[in-house]
């Protein structure tokens, strides 16, 4: 265990093994439930591989677990690995029929339940807490399973760029490599990190095994959907010093609750593109606090590149990803696999201990996209190609130059949609951007940019038409004609998808943003006003008609905990995220809390007028507040 190169000998059975053995009585999972020691995680976790393996799990087998994040949740991932077994897991909110769809494909020996999943036909289920009180009369002692560095650990679905579900088989070495004599980060005994990344999502395997094979504590938020709120609290109430956010979430919490921060020591973000402005103000925000940018896909196992932000400032140019992290290597490619010089673009391809075995029933994919590694003396090593383009800095730093399959051609000329959002975060007034391609009529294409405006900008700057036409008027100025935007809208946020990621199918439609014709109903009673200005307020919307759907306006789940808070400040009373999402209108909404959608008596105009009134009055005092400068500070 003295050096990164025996640590890749080991699996993550013999780490977490090794940690219940110098820290039995340490915690190792803390919820605001309860807590589990290392000692206590070890022996439950022996027991049910005991009962996996009387359902007839074997090695080599799969076992999806379909729950949420868990004290049981992470017994059952480590009791699925001591059967020499790799854990599937998957979300439980997604549709019942494309969880049947994943089962199908990945034919696991097991499933295995969370509180809030259904059974599955055709397809051999268990209750975790059935299983859980079963283990309770196993003998604490191991299956006696062996397992290799080299055995699949767990099988991660992503869609990635194509929108194709493709399952991602991770071995043991590669978690070991990302965890264990860790650079990018300090993951030791002392650390105690956020689980608050959905289990199907690969930011958990950093969230999970990472304190864990180093002895530190794993701070679990069972929030199936996590509010700012609920964040905050938890880092507060759980000791929480090391936190993992997507680019969105890390916006959001920098806008929104800064103050949340103030405790970490260590903070990760990535995913997705991250705004300069948003890290400014992180670093000033955080000054005992390590800012590192992540990126990497699941292919290669959480991380490939890292970069850790000076608080000094990283140059006037975008934020780099820095280089690899330990036990992978990075080589940027022309397209005949040569390397390029310093400078210049070419695709991003990762070698070392974290690549995959390659893709679930995908061997043609796997052959296209895991490759025999040129550059590596180890038998049978492969090179993931990534499909992303960057380039090599002149100080070594890498720069992330955008989705190889994002390059499109307009009139003949190539042009790079990720390097147009590059551009539009440039520009200080935008806080993050999204560029996307229509086609309008007489299969004319037209490039449509989303911006995100900067929450620093003085009130008489934020009128949406008046801000897009001024950022496209100065991207003029930087960029080639055929590079510029033909519009662009102005949007609260970005519509993000599952694991936080900006969803550029979810874009709103530009012709719905702006229409503006006879069929336009807009708001006529008290409530109906309250929740459009609310709209208004969270989406940046000019207009908004009783009939729009929240979601086809750009509304996405981070906007609807905002919308929530101020709902049920407005209304005096609790106004929930589901009542949100299945009332998707105003109309609908409003009819829901005056008690005509679900028969519950909760606003009624005529007997709580003065209700309204003072929700009303509170929310265009917020208004206000919310047009002058920021003026607040951080206690």
């Amino acid at each position: 265990m003295d050096s990164f190169r025996s640590d890749l000998s080991l699996t993550v059975c013999n780490l977490l093994a090794w940690s219940a053995k110098n820290w039995p009585e340490r915690c190792a999972l803390n919820s605001p439930a309860r807590f589990l020691t290392y000692g206590q995680l070890d022996a439950q976790s022996d027991q049910l591989s005991r009962v996996l393996a009387k359902h007839g799990v074997r090695a080599g087998d799969r076992v999806a677990v379909v729950a949420g994040r868990s004290i049981e949740t992470i017994v059952a991932l480590a009791a699925i690995l001591k059967v020499g077994a790799a854990y599937l897991p998957l979300d439980p909110g997604l549709p019942h029929d494309t969880l049947l769809f994943t089962l199908h494909d990945a034919r696991p020996t097991l499933v295995m339940l969370g509180p809030e999943a259904e059974a599955f036909e055709g397809v051999a289920c268990i209750e975790l807490e059935t299983a859980l009180a079963a283990a309770a009369a196993e003998p604490a002692l191991p299956v006696g399973v062996v397992v290799a560095p080299s055995d699949p650990a767990y099988i991660m679905f992503t869609s990635g760029s194509t929108g194709q579900p493709k399952g991602v088989i991770v071995p043991h070495r590669a978690i070991v490599r990302l965890v264990r004599g860790a650079d990018f980060m300090t993951l030791s005994a002392d650390t105690v990190m956020l689980h608050a990344a959905p289990l199907a999502f690969d930011a958990s395997t950093l969230e999970i095994w990472g304190p864990l094979l180093n002895g530190g504590q794993v701070a679990i938020l069972s929030d199936a959907v996590p509010s700012i709120d609920s964040i905050a609290a938890a880092i507060r109430d759980q000791g929480v010093n090391t936190a993992w956010f997507t680019a969105g979430l890390f916006h959001l919490m920098v806008d929104q609750r800064p103050d949340a921060l103030l405790t970490l020591t260590q903070l990760l973000a990535g995913g997705d593109v991250l705004s300069p402005s948003h890290v400014r103000k992180a670093l000033a925000l955080l000054p005992q606090c390590r800012l590192i940018n992540g990126y990497g896909p699941t292919e290669n196992t959480t991380f490939t590149c890292c970069y850790t932000i000076p608080h000094q400032g990283w140059g006037g140019d975008a934020l780099p990803i820095g280089d690899a992290i330990a036990g992978t290597t990075v080589h940027i490619l022309s397209d005949d696999f040569s390397p390029v010089t310093d400078g210049e673009e070419g695709q991003l391809c990762a070698g070392g201990a974290g690549v995959a075995l390659g893709y679930l029933n995908r061997p043609e994919l796997t052959a296209e996209k895991f490759i025999p590694d040129p550059f590596s003396t180890e038998p049978d090593a492969k090179l993931y190609l990534t499909g992303d383009y960057a380039r090599r800095r002149s100080d070594g730093a890498i720069e992330f130059l955008g989705r190889r399959d994002r390059q499109i051609k307009i009139n003949g000329v190539r042009v790079e949609l990720d390097g147009i959002e590059q551009a539009l975060r440039d520009d200080a007034r935008v806080a993050d951007a999204a560029v996307a391609l229509t086609t309008g009529s007489g299969s004319v294409k037209k490039i449509i940019a989303f911006l995100k405006p900067s929450a620093s900008l003085p009130p008489q700057d934020l009128q949406p038409q008046a801000l897009a036409a001024a950022v496209l008027a100065d991207l003029r100025m930087r960029l080639p004609p055929q590079m510029v935007p033909f519009s662009a809208i102005v949007v609260a946020d970005l519509p993000l998808n599952a694991n936080g990621k900006i969803d550029r199918r979810a874009l709103p439609d530009p012709q719905f943003i702006r229409r503006a014709d006879a069929k336009f109903k807009v708001p006529s009673t008290e409530a109906e006003k309250i929740v459009a200005a609310t709209w208004r307020e969270v989406l940046k919307l000019d207009a908004v008609a009783v009939d729009d759907n929240f979601f086809e306006v750009g509304g996405n789940s981070l906007h609807l905990i905002q919308v929530s808070l101020k709902l049920t400040e407005a209304f005096g009373r609790d106004v929930p995220l589901p009542a949100l999402f299945n009332h998707p209108t105003i109309s609908a909404l409003v009819q829901y809390l005056k008690g005509e959608a679900d028969g519950v008596a909760s606003i009624k105009d005529e007997s709580q007028s003065e209700r309204l009134a003072v929700g009303k009055a509170r929310l265009q005092q917020r208004l206000r507040r919310a047009a002058e400068p920021d003026a607040r500070r951080i206690s």
